[in-house]
């Protein structure tokens, strides 16, 4: 009930702020207004339809795809946007009184775009029944295509990423010394928590609710495995990327990462998860090769993933392995 009320709530914030004012009529004026109210998502959206038109191609098919405009989705989360982005809104507005509007903006978007995707996927899974509906698969999948890839990593000290309800946890738990909880969601974590409490078969757990692309509460070099099936396939790429490099910071040395991510970006690289076939995001399995690289991490396995392992499409998604280098 109460995730149906947020819905409405945002749904009438977005109607409201979609007719409190007439969009600018120029550039000047998108600017003058943004000036006047640095830190609110609608003069931004209404500037950047203004100079969308001269986006680099890729950022411009994004702005469409997600719809970054004052009758988009994004105007659903309104007020949970601003608060995160108050202060880099408030930088750029000072920014744009020397440098190219365009400039300014293509950077506003990249951040609008990676928060929106956060709170649009933590909500789209904030209820239960898909855990409840994909439990009793787990098993099949565990034993045909996930254990295969990992039996030989190290499951001393894992960390588990957007673990829904604990299906997969209720493997992992059978070989792993302990495990950190992780999710964007506060009801998944207390339905896991409900269900594993802090001890159970000679498993420690710990839990922990993140803002969509952070492990700041994990210390560094603490963990042997991260893990992530079923999850990471909804993230934008420049979420991936962030968790990417995160994943370089909390893993020991010859540490590894088994992360089960979108490849539909290969079709769609600049698109919208939401309106992708099974809500793939604009992942690939060279961007995370690229990712990795930038973060020092190796690729130790990668293979692409489609309708033999169950998802509809040929290669739709894509199974890495990264490993953090070991100390000489």
């Amino acid at each position: 009930m109460r995730s149906l009320l947020a819905r409405i709530r945002r749904k009438l914030a977005r109607i409201a702020a979609s007719s409190a004012t007439r969009p600018p009529s120029s550039r000047n004026q998108a600017i003058e207004r943004i000036q006047r109210r640095p830190g609110q998502l609608v003069p931004w959206l209404d500037l950047i339809g203004l100079v969308r038109a001269d986006f680099p191609d890729s950022l411009r098919e994004q702005v469409l795809s997600h719809d970054l405009t004052r009758s988009g989705v994004i105007l659903c989360f309104q007020e949970e946007l601003q608060n995160r982005m108050s202060d880099d809104l408030q930088q750029a507005s000072r920014r744009l009184e020397q440098e190219d509007a365009v400039l300014v903006c293509g950077e506003v978007v990249a951040e609008m775009i990676r928060l929106k995707t956060i709170a649009q996927c933590r909500d789209a899974h904030a209820e239960g029944n898909y855990y409840r509906d994909a439990e009793p698969y787990i098993q099949k999948q565990w034993d045909g295509v996930i254990w295969p890839i990992i039996k030989d990593l190290d499951f001393t000290e894992v960390l588990e990423l957007a673990p829904g309800h604990g299906r997969n946890t209720e493997l992992l738990r059978r070989l792993a010394g302990s495990i950190t909880l992780v999710d964007v969601n506060p009801n998944c974590i207390e339905a896991c928590r409900e269900r594993f409490g802090e001890h159970r078969d000679g498993c420690r757990f710990r839990y922990f609710v993140t803002d969509g692309d952070s492990l700041a509460m994990v210390e560094s070099g603490s963990l042997t495995l991260v893990y992530s099936f079923d999850s990471m396939v909804h993230f934008d790429s420049s979420v991936v990327r962030a968790y990417v490099h995160e994943i370089a910071r909390v893993l020991r040395p010859g540490g590894s990462a088994f992360l089960h991510h979108s490849n539909y970006g290969t079709v769609a690289p600049n698109s919208d998860w939401a309106h992708n076939p099974g809500n793939r995001s604009d992942m690939t399995a060279d961007r995370m090769r690229g990712f990795a690289a930038e973060a020092g991490l190796d690729v130790a396995f990668q293979r692409l993933s489609g309708i033999a392992d169950g998802w509809g499409l040929e290669d739709l998604d894509a199974f890495t392995v990264l490993r953090r280098p070991a100390l000489a």
